[in-house]
């Protein structure tokens, strides 16, 4: 030690080790215990920093030896000029670069920030499991106001308080457009009463940047970006703003106003916050409709009373109306699916409805009592957009829309009476379909992403995260007991395909997402830790023995196939592993499966274990199955050598030394015949080799070869029969 006394050194190594064996409540409390234990142990003024919003913050300590942290965040670990980095986590170290620090505590203090790191990394994901969370109730929470109350300005103030607290921002308006300019109708979080009353036209500020171009926009820092005109410069400095976010509101290509959101502190906003956004200014649009809607019906039913019969016909029927868009309501709010909106519109209505996805196929339907179907089982599509239906009197149609796109129609056969009751409704009848289908994408979403960072951490995350990730899988209800194997498959021909149909960027990836969809939902044998990156598609299957495992994957082509049939996928599987954290090493063999299906052809399935002699060919340079291949052959007749005063592995080299000629190497053993037959038949049975096929000998072969080579210890110096 150049730097320390021993007393003090000491002193700090074991306060060191004593933090490094806790789990504090949080980050910042980590922090400062941290802080406290490394300037004990160096003797210097310390800081414990993390890489946050694009910056690096200072968590604990003086600040001392920040200003020679990497500007662009985490990179490899280093620790000269007074810190000590890595990518791990985004915790650093620093101290006064004048002091310089020996191996020893330097060694230590980099432990110390891995220990920093892993707090960082739990407390990232309890904040992203939260996240998920606090979306699915603003999904769930403007659900229900939108459904429950038809004042639009109403609405429009809880679509900009979910917004807010959805992206954790200071300040939320809603701007509707009046004729070249748009004005704000609902704000909350401004400190000026000026922000409230804010009126833009095209390309003035972000909101008029999104009039304009009809795009979202996104700016990181409010009075340095110059994509956006300076008219509100001042406000901007008043409200003391630095990051924005603004989303177009559409309806069917009409553009109705925009949703934007400012936040006071540095910070950038993620493609995450701007599906977000996206999802809430549907809600708004939503409600814009529901308003235009329930304008009609207010003249409708004001032209109606002038005549008095009509006025009953209408208020029959606008009664009927209105309990069954209650009752679409109640179902919606509850938690109701497609069948349950479809079945309640066609009991109460006596026709049929259905309900159509993107592909043109019947996701859920419904035919009123002793009627005869007349909705087809698809509908036609183009381009992955839904034809609009032909005309036909005897049917009606009404787009559904989710996250800004159409996602399917609504399709009715009008029967008996209820025509005009049927038109009044279809759009009702399309929002409630449209809000199902926005819950289930958002509660959907929010569980695949936690389950694949769950996937990734099992198979690539340190032995720390592999463990927490086990955790995480219980929570989500993900079994990991039993035999667990890794499922690694290869789309194969999606280049070839994209030139000889001319598929575009939407096209492909449209392709991949319903390959994944298949793996995750098939009949009822789909797999929750599924994850798909380019072509590769990776998963995690529990409880398969060979024969399942092949069934399984073979199932996921057929099933592929049968909706695209000229993609065309290879799978390579692993072993059992009883044991989560052992993924990492089920993987490479998954991959090793793969790469042998793919060089050898003949079989678009290749299992690790069968794959014998070659996945040593195969394998990485790193990988143990050298002695697993030896152990799997000559392990069973060894144990039974040495257990039963036998002589198995003898017998089996005189067999490959006697070019595999019972009657010479009966001859050489002195043994009869039929002694040197009964002593195979046992290897076989203790093996499973079949010594009367090729590739089995050459497997039993080679492992012989290798056992004398990797034996300290002669075999045959034991074998009792030589």
């Amino acid at each position: 030690m150049t730097t320390l006394d021993r007393v003090g050194a000491t002193t700090g190594v074991d306060a060191l080790g004593r933090l490094l064996g806790t789990v504090p409540p949080s980050p910042d409390a980590a922090a400062e215990l941290l802080v406290g234990a490394a300037t004990l142990l160096a003797g210097t003024s310390m800081t414990v920093a993390a890489w946050r919003d694009g910056r690096w913050q200072v968590l604990a300590g003086s600040g001392v030896g920040m200003a020679g942290l990497p500007p662009g965040g985490p990179s490899a670990a280093e620790a000269r000029s007074g810190r000590i980095v890595g990518p791990d986590g985004a915790a650093a170290l620093c101290w006064d670069p004048e002091v310089r620090l020996a191996p020893e505590p330097v060694g230590l203090l980099e432990q110390a920030r891995v220990w920093m790191s892993l707090q960082l990394a739990g407390a990232r994901a309890e904040d992203e499991e939260y996240a998920a969370t606090v979306e699915a109730d603003a999904v769930r929470e403007v659900s229900r106001r939108l459904l429950s109350v038809r004042d639009l300005d109403q609405v429009l103030l809880t679509v900009s308080e979910q917004t807010l607290r959805l992206l954790e921002s200071d300040i939320c308006g809603v701007m509707l457009r009046e004729g070249d300019v748009v004005r704000m109708r609902a704000c909350v979080g401004n400190r000026a009463t000026q922000t409230a009353r804010l009126t833009m036209r095209r390309g003035q500020g972000v909101a008029g940047l999104v009039f304009l171009t009809g795009e979202p926009a996104r700016i990181d820092s409010y009075l340095d970006d110059e994509t956006i005109s300076d008219d509100f410069n001042s406000l901007a400095e008043r409200e003391e703003t630095r990051s924005a976010l603004a989303v177009p509101l559409q309806l069917q290509g009409e553009f109705l106003g925009v949703l934007e959101v400012w936040r006071r502190r540095h910070s950038v906003f993620t493609d995450r916050d701007m599906r977000r956004m996206v999802t809430l200014a549907d809600f708004a649009t939503i409600a814009i409709d529901n308003a235009r809607l329930h304008d009609e019906q207010v003249a409708a039913a004001a032209e109606l009373s002038r005549a008095h019969e009509a006025l009953q016909n209408q208020h029959t029927l606008l009664d009927r109306a209105s309990r069954l868009q209650q009752e679409l309501l109640r179902i919606v709010v509850g938690g109701g699916g497609l069948p349950a909106v479809t079945r309640t519109v066609a009991t109460e209505l006596g026709c049929e409805v259905a309900v159509y996805g993107p592909d043109g196929a019947r996701v859920a339907g419904h035919r009123a009592r002793d009627l005869v179907s007349r909705l087809p089982a698809s509908v036609p599509t183009r381009g992955g957009e839904i034809v609009p239906t032909p005309e036909d009197r005897a049917l009606l149609a009404h787009p559904v829309y989710a996250d800004g796109d159409q996602v399917g129609q609504v399709l009715f056969a009008r029967c008996g009476p209820s025509q005009d009751l049927l038109a009044a409704v279809a759009g009702q009848v399309a929002m409630a379909c449209s809000l199902a289908l926005m819950r289930e994408r958002a509660v959907g979403r929010a569980r695949a992403e936690a389950a694949e960072q769950v996937l990734w951490d099992l198979l690539q995350g340190s032995v720390e995260h592999r463990l927490a990730a086990r955790t995480r899988a219980q929570h989500l209800g993900i079994t990991l007991t039993g035999g667990l194997r890794v499922l690694h498959g290869r789309i194969e021909n999606v280049e070839v395909l994209t030139a000889q149909h001319g598929w575009d960027t939407s096209q492909v990836d449209r392709v991949r997402r319903r390959v994944l969809r298949i793996v995750r939902t098939l009949h009822g044998r789909g797999l929750s830790l599924a994850s798909l990156r380019g072509d590769l598609l990776v998963a995690v299957a529990a409880d398969l023995d060979r024969i399942g495992a092949k069934n399984l994957v073979n199932a996921f082509s057929g099933a592929v196939h049968s909706e695209l049939p000229e993609l065309r996928l290879r799978w390579g599987i692993s072993r059992e592993y009883h044991e989560a954290v052992d993924l990492p090493s089920a993987l490479n063999e998954a991959r090793t499966a793969l790469s042998a299906a793919k060089r050898f052809g003949g079989q678009d399935v290749f299992l690790y274990e069968e794959l014998g002699i070659v996945r040593l060919l195969l394998g990485s340079g790193d990988d143990p199955d050298l002695q697993t291949f030896v152990d799997e052959v000559t392990g069973p007749l060894l144990d039974y050598d040495r257990d039963n005063d036998g002589s198995l592995i003898r017998t089996l080299r005189a067999f490959f030394d006697a070019d595999c000629s019972q009657k010479l190497a009966a001859d050489r053993l002195f043994v009869h015949h039929k002694t040197l037959r009964y002593r195979l038949e046992r290897i076989r049975k203790l093996t499973g080799l079949d010594l009367g096929r090729h590739e089995d000998r050459m497997r039993a072969d080679f492992a012989l070869r290798l056992l004398q080579v990797t034996r300290h210890d002669d075999p045959e110096d034991t074998d009792p029969g030589r």
